[in-house]
Formats: structure tokens, sequence, C-alpha cells
């Protein structure tokens, strides 16, 4: 990930002011913090988990460097002693997370956080905002997945994402789901992501004539010739194409495809595709781009349009429709008891948990279980269950490392599990809840 800047200064200040206050009042016992969405908007049936790796990479440079010191007292808010204590900080403490490209639900631990106290809350930041855009994306990338219905799908996106760290998170959480490359090219770098790429419309607009950059276009890359062809009339130079069919022949140019970003796409790719077949080339491919996600897909093959491959851009790029999540980061146990917040439409269920999950037989999808972190739960009266949430990261090491491929493999196994929401408590943790309820209301 480029990060040119410390990450350790990537946090809100009131996790400092609450730190040296923590630090002045020697409260240094252990702390769970627990991250979860806490609601579920209508237009997603689920979430995707995506981000971790990254995060965790993050985190393990998570040190405050002399200059971040020098410009902290600058702030004249902290003490020299709690600046010393934040010369040596690294987070040495414990994290459980569930795997990325796991779909899970609103109000469900995905990642557990077990550390001293300042530790624990100086991460807030960091965890919530590594995590988010990828989930978000991710999320949002696999809808288009399931809309395209095995069709390829390529990542657009990187000219209106919100900055270039966004952009490269896009790109990797939506191949996660199951794209089948990006336009991005230091994110093909990053994570060995196919790069794709054909021509944008200054690129005719600069030659005398359309067939003149056509001509140049695949005489460059006579092996993967996809030229653009809605710049002044989709038809017209479509027949362009059709008349230069010769000249392909003759410079031995595989002329892959063609790509219309703009119009009515339906009608376009239908009629283009008839000209095409007509014209002696029907193994040249159609390739739809220009504002689409899983709702414009939806619509576009129920109209039964010849289409070999998408590019999605802006839509997925920025999760137009549902642009953020809530996702939360609570404190929910501190020095071995139970912590918890009654806030309005924000109460928090207590404890260090863990998240079961129960298949059936046919490794369908039954529920998830959501448990005390130490309680004894039976589940084996069922056909497969497991506790999602793994130890990642100890000590500041780094205990997780899988490929995007495993990941990717295991979204496609996710697809066929039948995923809705089915969640349920275990009586330890509602026990718990109603006793602290009962204290503090």
């Amino acid at each position: 990930m480029v990060f040119k800047y410390s990450v350790g200064l990537f946090l809100d200040l009131y996790e400092l002011t609450m730190a040296q206050v923590y630090f002045e009042k020697e409260l240094f016992g252990k702390a769970v913090f627990s991250l979860f969405i806490r609601t579920r908007p209508k237009n997603r049936p689920f979430f995707l988990f995506a981000g971790l790796d990254p995060f965790l990479k993050l985190l393990k440079n998570f040190k405050f460097k002399e200059k971040d010191l020098e410009y902290l007292e600058s702030l004249k808010i902290f003490k020299k002693k709690f600046l010393d204590y934040l010369k040596n900080f690294s987070f040495k403490g414990s994290i459980r997370c569930i795997p990325e490209g796991t779909i899970f639900f609103e109000g469900e631990p995905i990642c557990e956080v077990e550390s001293d106290l300042i530790s624990a809350q100086i991460i807030e930041t960091l965890i919530i905002n590594s995590l988010h855009i990828e989930t978000l994306i991710a999320t949002k990338a696999l809808l288009c997945v399931m809309e395209a219905k095995n069709i390829p799908l390529f990542d657009f996106s990187a000219r209106r994402t919100h900055g270039i760290c966004s952009s490269l998170h896009v790109a990797r959480a939506s191949y996660i789901a199951g794209f089948s490359g990006t336009s991005n090219v230091l994110a093909g770098k990053l994570w060995n992501i196919p790069v794709v790429g054909t021509m944008a419309h200054s690129f005719v607009e600069v030659f005398p004539s359309e067939e003149e950059a056509f001509k140049a276009f695949s005489k460059t890359y006579p092996d993967r010739t996809i030229l653009l062809i809605d710049t002044y009339n989709t038809i017209k130079a479509t027949q362009k194409i059709i008349a230069l069919k010769d000249f392909f022949k003759e410079n031995a140019i595989s002329l892959k495809g063609v790509r219309i970003d703009s119009g009515n796409l339906a009608e376009l790719s239908k009629e283009v595709r008839k000209l095409l077949d007509k014209g002696s080339l029907k193994n040249v491919q159609i390739f739809l781009s220009g504002s689409l996600d899983e709702k414009e897909i939806k619509k576009l093959l129920k109209m039964n349009i010849p289409v070999s491959s998408f590019g999605v851009g802006t839509k997925m790029g920025v999760s137009e429709d549902c642009p953020y999540f809530e996702m939360g980061y609570k404190l929910v146990e501190y020095d071995g008891k139970p912590r918890f917040k009654l806030s309005p439409k924000k109460e928090l269920l207590p404890g260090a948990k863990s998240l079961y999950r129960v298949w059936n037989e046919e490794d369908k999808f039954l529920f998830d279980l959501i448990a005390l972190k130490d309680e004894k739960v039976d589940l084996s009266h069922y056909p497969k269950s497991d506790n999602l949430l793994k130890l990642v990261y100890k000590n500041n090491k780094i205990l997780y490392s899988e490929d995007l491929e495993v990941i990717r493999n295991r979204v496609k196994n996710e697809l066929k599990r039948n995923y809705k929401k089915q969640i349920k408590i275990s009586k330890n943790i509602k026990k718990i809840f109603r006793s602290l309820k009962y204290k503090f209301s």
C-alpha cells in the first residue's frame, strides 16, 4: 500500500487525549474492543469482509517517529512523560478476525482486539478506516458479480475514487469479490491483479479520422486490439472496422473486440453484433462500459444483449448507492469485566466473543451463533460448524497471510451456501446484558 506519511499519526485526536488520561491514571488493564457493522442497508443482503491483510501491515508499522512526537508536543496538549511513553509504542496485543472473503451480517463481531487499554484504543481509527473501505467495496462488487452471471467484470474506477489509496483498496476488494482485473496499474503491481485497458476517446480525436486511429492502435498492439467505437457514431464506426477487415488480415492483427461506452448500450450492442456477424467478424467480442453497477447490469442482461465483458467504474468504486456502513469499534470488556452501552439504537452486547457458523449436510448456511469467547458451546449435533474468529496478530507478529486467489475461491464457495440472515445469541450473553442493563438503566 502506498502510504507516504507516518502511520502513527493516523488517528483521531481524542484517542490520544483519552490515552493520556489512561496513562496518568495507570489504567493499563486488558481491554477487549469489538468491530462490527451496526445496521444493514436494505440494498445489501449481507456484507463481504475484506481489507485484513493491508490493515495488519499498516498496524505493524504503527509507531510514532521523532517528527511525529515533535508535532504532538507543538500542540501544547501532551505532557513529556506521555510523549516519552509514545516513543516506544507498538501494538503488542492480539487480534482475532474472520477470514477475508467471508460473508457476514450486521451486529456480528468481525474483529476482536485484546490488548492493554491504551493500545486497543489508539488503533480505533486505523482499524475502522482500513477494514471499512474494502468491506464496503467488496460487498458492492460482489453484487455486480452475482448479477453478471459469469460474464467477466473489470474495475475501471480509479479516476473517480476518493484518492490514490482508496483506488488501490477498490481494485483489491473488487478482485477479491470476483472481478477479473483492473485498469489500475499500481494495484496490478502490488497484488498481481491482471491489468486491462483499451483507449480513450481523446486517442480517436487526435487522428484525422477514426480509420487512422484504429489502424495506428491495432498495428502497435496486434495481439490485443480492442477498439473504442462510440466517439462519433457507434454504427458508422462499426462499419469502418468491417471495411478494415483486409487491413487486419494483411498485418496479422487479431481484433479481439470493440468497446461501447455511451448511448443506449442495449440497442447499440445488438445492432453492432448484427453488423459484425454479417461482416464476417463473428469472433469480435463486445465490451460494454459507462455508469454500470449491479442494477444496470441486471437490466441489460434481461434484454438478452450480446456482451463478452463489462467495465465497471464510478458507481462501484464509490459504492454510489450506499457510500458507507455504520462500522463501529466498541469496548466490550475491561479488566476482566464485561462492558457495554445503552445508547438508543446503539445498544451493545457485552464481553469478548466467538462467532460460530453452522452449515447443513449440503454445506448450506443454517445460522450464526454469537457466544462468549470462553463459553462452552455444543454444536456437535450439527453436520459442520466453525468459530470464524481466528487469531491473526499477536505480540507484534502478523499470523495471517492468504493469497488473493485463495480468498477469491472462498468467495465463490460462500456464494453456494445460500446466505440469509439467521443470527442466534447465547443465553450467557443475554443474561449478562440483562443484568448490566438493570444495573445502569
